[in-house]
């Protein structure tokens, strides 16, 4: 497996695969699964094609372990390095006898994932850059370009104007003002950096999922995965009391996953699928309203399939709309900034020569 494993750490534990070598993983196996290779003796031939030594150990790990067990769930989970999201859905996969479709959708998942942390890494790295250069420009406007004027106001011999000084002393507040908010953003992101470096993404998606733009983003991304695991354990006959016992263990947001618990509980109380779910909020009003239809017509699982493909259409038009704001609202601010701290120091200068 070209690609998986570089870069490997020794300590599997802080060790993630990126989001493209995990589709990469999914969709070869889903392949040995679906050409009708015995399980363990494809995980050996998928670990023979692994170029980097140090990632190859761990694959071959993998691949004895499944050879020992017969299950990839407990190989993978084993290994340490892979998705918490993923290792439960193969368990689930596993259970249902849905291993090779399961695969398919994790391969799909982890690709369009990747699509869009290069999307938004594309997107996010010239305004990076454009920031850091504007900074610098920001700086040499206050610290050199500003003092420059007000001494050549001096020797003009004419005093400067209220008006002037009050725009003179606008641009210098703007322009520190300016370096204040983009040392913070810089050791923001220092801070992310560090902690991603130590503590893995889960960490990162912890604190950046907190934010009020990304927070709703990740409960549609949670409501979506909770939705397609509804769906594929009612769709293999398993009760709704079982599909709640296992559903969350495919959430890492917290509160949702309290949500998902208590949904088990109030079932387990006697309340339907339906009540249980307008209690805790966990869907849109309307993607309720679906469920208890579904519900009433013996329709759950496919209604079900249906609300993970609409979350995930949500998701991905959320996230699109997200990248393609933040370029141009930074050009704008950096754009109006640098215009203000120019205009502070032209006023003054026409004020004075209108005056000679």
């Amino acid at each position: 497996m070209k690609g998986i494993g570089i870069g490997m750490k020794e300590n599997k534990k802080k060790f993630e695969l990126s989001a493209g070598e995990t589709a990469t993983f999914c969709g070869q196996v889903a392949l040995i699964l679906k050409a009708g290779i015995p399980l363990h003796d494809g995980m050996s031939t998928l670990t023979d094609s692994v170029m980097d030594m140090s990632a190859k150990q761990q694959f071959a790990d993998i691949a004895a372990k499944v050879t020992e067990t017969g299950s990839l769930h407990a190989a993978v989970s084993e290994a340490g390095f892979f998705p918490d999201y993923m290792v439960n859905m193969i368990g689930i996969g596993e259970k249902t006898g849905k291993l090779d479709d399961v695969l398919s959708s994790l391969e799909k998942y982890y690709q369009r994932e990747d699509n869009t942390k290069r999307s938004i890494a594309s997107a996010v790295t010239y305004p990076f850059l454009l920031v850091i250069m504007m900074s610098v420009v920001i700086l040499l406007l206050v610290t050199r370009v500003l003092p420059i004027f007000e001494e050549v106001y001096s020797n003009l011999g004419t005093n400067m104007s209220s008006t002037g000084k009050f725009f003179m002393n606008v641009g210098r507040g703007v322009g520190y003002a300016a370096l204040v908010v983009t040392l913070v953003f810089l050791v923001v992101a220092i801070f992310l950096f560090v902690l991603y470096k130590i503590k893995g993404s889960a960490a990162i998606n912890a604190v950046i999922y907190k934010l009020p733009a990304l927070r709703r983003v990740n409960e549609k991304i949670t409501a979506g995965r909770f939705a397609s695991v509804m769906a594929m354990m009612l769709g293999s006959g398993y009760s709704i009391d079982e599909a709640l016992d296992l559903a969350p263990g495919i959430v890492n947001n917290s509160e949702s996953k309290k949500k998902i618990e208590e949904i088990g509980r109030l079932v387990k109380k006697g309340k339907n699928f339906p009540e249980a779910l307008i209690e805790t909020n966990l869907f849109d009003a309307l993607q309720t309203r679906m469920v208890a239809v579904g519900y009433k017509a013996g329709q759950l699982d496919s209604v079900m399939e249906n609300m993970s493909d609409v979350y995930e259409r949500e998701v991905d038009e959320a996230i699109d709309k997200l990248v393609s704001v933040i370029e141009p609202v930074l050009v704008a601010v950096l754009s109006v900034i640098i215009g203000g701290i120019l205009v502070s120091v032209m006023l003054p200068l026409a004020s004075i020569m209108s005056s000679l």
